[in-house]
């Protein structure tokens, strides 16, 4: 398969995955738990997992996540085009951590959990930041 559309496919897939299981889970659990302590688990996993099974670049995959979430945030209005920005930002960090984690350890879930503790620590500062005082 052609290396762009793995690449690709593994972004728009742990994006399908994510945007499944954490709907599921966002109904079951309460939003800022499950924002802060489930929805990295399950976006870290599915993303450096696709990434890894299709033999593909773990921090461009987490890019094009960060792309396709960012596009959907600035879609849905409110804070918009800096939400969607800042999802591709982010995104695209906790990718080239999980994939130094990667590179020094070879292990996937190495990668995962480092790559989820940052987004872990990410949500809770921007859940912190956005509550009205």
């Amino acid at each position: 398969m052609n290396h762009l559309l793995t690449l690709v496919a593994a972004g728009v897939l742990a994006a399908a995955v994510s945007w499944l299981v954490n709907g599921l889970f966002s109904r079951r659990i309460a939003g800022s738990i499950a924002l802060v302590y489930v929805a990295p688990g399950v976006e870290e996993g599915a993303k450096t997992g696709f990434a890894w099974l299709l033999g593909t670049s773990i921090p461009l995959t987490h890019s094009i996540f960060g792309l396709i979430e960012g596009v959907w945030d600035a879609a849905r209005g409110g804070r918009g085009f800096a939400a969607g920005l800042l999802s591709l930002v982010s995104h695209t960090c906790f990718g080239l951590a999980a994939g130094w984690l990667y590179r020094l350890t070879a292990s996937v879930l190495l990668a995962v959990a480092g790559s989820c503790l940052l987004h872990m620590i990410w949500n809770g500062l921007i859940l912190n930041l956005s509550r009205k005082p």
